[in-house]
């Protein structure tokens, strides 16, 4: 189901993305939003603290990124809550893909109005 709901955003889908970001919010060159939230689950029997977060509860991270419409573009959920936004962005496949640079990002445009 993965690749027919959320299939990896490619050069035509990021400048839609940013399109939207421009007409929608005024704020050019932009092609996502990102955040993750911690997703409160029982502590898993012989677990230790990989799920303990510095929230002080146990849970998975859910990583979510979207468009300028709300509409989720790609999602990474399970990674431990004791892991960092950071971590589980680098752990992420598109933390990965953006490292190889092979997520087909377009150049930016000129910021319409500046020379």
């Amino acid at each position: 189901m993965q690749p027919q709901f959320l299939p990896k955003p490619d050069a035509e889908l990021w400048a839609k993305t940013a399109d939207g970001y421009f007409s929608k919010w005024d704020f050019p060159n932009c092609i996502e939003s990102i955040d993750s939230k911690h997703i409160s689950l029982t502590k898993p029997p012989n677990s230790g603290s990989l799920y303990y977060n510095y929230k002080g509860f146990f849970s998975i991270v859910l990583l979510a990124v979207a468009d300028a419409f709300g509409r989720l573009l790609v999602v990474n959920i399970g990674s431990y809550g004791s892991c960092s936004d950071g971590g589980v962005f680098s752990a992420s496949c598109l933390g990965k893909h953006l490292c190889e640079g092979s997520l087909d990002i377009p150049a930016a445009k000129k910021i319409p109005g500046k020379d």
